[in-house]
């Protein structure tokens, strides 16, 4: 073996210069990305609060909007829907007869309406006697004008101080004569037992019941309670 040979051997394959040169280019690209990653985190810190002021000025924004719509009439009937929970409604018969009207809700619509729709009503009628009509239902409408209720749904009576319940589907009451009318079946069930008819009127507070059918058929009944 002859010495260029050996020195061949321990000869480095790159020499400093070249080293270093690549070193340079090492340090160069991590320089890059470290500098890469700053200005990725300067703009996440410029667009994050940026987009939560845009998120907030939008809802200010929109807020702003809804409240000028809502201050054009575009709602006017909402607006002027006027509601009353537990409602009290009370007055005088032309016979002197007292009723009183409640109801879990009344609602009139328009401050100029004398209208007013009624949810669960319940309706009284006391006479001088202290006889005592009961009549409920579903639902009803009070017209304060014509002093009448009209009655819907599950409608249930009990006429004076007598026993027997009727029930049917509609009824109107007519508050200044004190009296109940309605052209539906009716159903009444008491100590008299069970009476029915197609149409019907209950007066006097309750102290005459009437029952009618229709057509050929003949009245049912006829109750004066008075004594």
């Amino acid at each position: 073996m002859s010495v260029s040979d050996i020195t061949a051997r321990f000869e480095p394959d790159i020499d400093a210069e070249t080293e270093v040169q690549q070193r340079r280019e090492r340090l160069a690209k991590q320089v890059a990305a470290v500098r890469r990653r700053s200005r990725r985190i300067r703009s996440l810190r410029f667009w994050i609060p940026g987009t939560m002021v845009l998120l907030g000025l939008f809802n200010i924004g929109w807020i702003a909007v809804t409240t000028i719509i809502n201050s054009f009439d575009v709602y006017s009937g909402a607006i002027n829907e006027i509601r009353m929970i537990n409602p009290h409604f009370s007055g005088q018969s032309a016979k002197g007869d007292h009723y009183t009207i409640v109801g879990f809700e009344a609602v009139r619509k328009g401050t100029d309406t004398s209208i007013f729709t009624l949810k669960s009503p319940a309706i009284e009628f006391r006479n001088a006697n202290q006889g005592v009509t009961h009549v409920s239902a579903a639902n009803g409408t009070y017209n304060r004008d014509t002093q009448t209720v009209l009655l819907n749904g599950n409608v249930v009576m009990q006429p004076g101080n007598s026993d027997m319940v009727f029930r049917t589907e509609t009824a109107v009451l007519d508050l200044t004569k004190s009296q109940v009318t309605g052209d539906k079946h009716i159903d009444g069930l008491g100590s008299l037992g069970h009476i029915t008819g197609e149409s019907f009127l209950i007066a006097d507070s309750g102290n005459t019941v009437q029952l009618h059918g229709r057509a050929d058929t003949q009245v049912h009944a006829l109750i004066n309670q008075k004594h």
